[in-house]
């Protein structure tokens, strides 16, 4: 199974959709109502156990048996999500799981399974934690473009390739493997460190407006190399004085509510309803008052976030 499956310029293909870091402008927390319907093992991160040394040297525990077989279950389903095939490959790796398997060698047990070279293995451990975010961003990349931005996860973090993907994708460009590429390759020497908002500055001052002229250009929004870049400079600073929107990752009020976004979706994922009612059946008056606090903390969300929408 090689590179070309997660390849994103076959022909016909439909742009990239996501809501985006901030999708057209705010977080996409509203979703249309559906029966929650729970995913089967292996089919999404949660249900796949986090890395872990093993747990001795013989039998597999009933615990690392769960594991493997959601391992397995997450690896299945490469063809879907390659970031929770790269979970599953690194936590079987770290944990030892195969080695009950008759095939010590880790590559080979994993290309006898699934057909999963080596270096295919490790790029897809190298890049599920970075797919991951994006997809919990609403993206849905593909592996050939999460492989282009490996290296500015390695150099500067995973949030800052993160951020060079969100931010071509919401100046409206198609994003590509073959774009990705382009952009990494013009950054600067970015400070280690630096936060997703600088790199956000940093990519939109890459991109500017396709040149319908130039001859030999690598895509649309990517600079074209002997461009007058005196002139394109002061152009571009005057186009995007008018045109450019203020980043919204640079407010203060906004990143708060990002902040408070990741907290909401973590609690939300903590929390079900049989494990609210095993809590009451056992404490019944700790529950209640627990469950009561979040019902009072909840409507106080709902109360300040209740605001006029802008017209338009």
């Amino acid at each position: 199974m090689g590179g070309d499956l997660f390849s994103d310029d076959e022909p016909g293909r439909p742009p990239t959709t996501g809501t985006g870091l901030m999708g057209r402008g705010y977080p996409g927390v509203v979703q249309d109502a559906s029966v929650v319907i729970k995913a089967p093992v292996g089919t999404t991160l949660e249900s796949i156990p986090l890395p872990r040394p093993p747990a001795g040297d013989g039998e597999l525990s009933s615990e690392e048996e769960v594991a493997l077989e959601a391992c397995k279950a997450g690896v299945d389903n490469l063809h879907q999500a390659f970031w929770i095939a790269g979970k599953a490959l690194e936590t079987m790796k770290t944990g030892n799981l195969h080695r009950n398997s008759g095939v010590p060698n880790f590559a080979d047990f994993i290309w006898i399974n699934w057909e999963i070279s080596e270096s295919h293995s490790q790029r897809l451990m190298a890049e599920w934690r970075i797919g991951e975010a994006l997809a919990s961003l609403g993206w849905r990349p593909r592996e050939s473009q999460v492989r282009e931005l490996t290296p500015v996860a390695k150099s500067h973090g995973e949030d800052a390739a993160v951020a060079v993907y969100d931010t071509l994708a919401r100046e409206g460009e198609r994003v590509t493997s073959s774009a990705l590429k382009d952009v990494v390759k013009q950054l600067p020497a970015i400070p280690s460190g630096a936060s997703p908002a600088e790199v956000v500055r940093v990519v939109r001052g890459i991109l500017e407006p396709a040149d319908p002229h130039a001859a030999g250009g690598t895509g649309p929004g990517v600079k074209q190399p002997g461009h007058d870049e005196a002139a394109s400079s002061a152009n571009a600073s005057e186009e995007q004085g008018r045109s450019r929107k203020p980043d919204p990752t640079e407010s203060e009020d906004v990143r708060r509510l990002m902040q408070s976004l990741a907290l909401v979706t973590d609690a939300a994922k903590a929390i079900n309803r049989p494990a609210v009612r095993r809590a009451i059946d056992e404490h019944p008056e700790a529950a209640m008052l627990v469950v009561k606090e979040i019902e009072t903390a909840l409507g106080k969300i709902g109360r300040a976030i209740a605001v006029r929408k802008p017209a338009g």
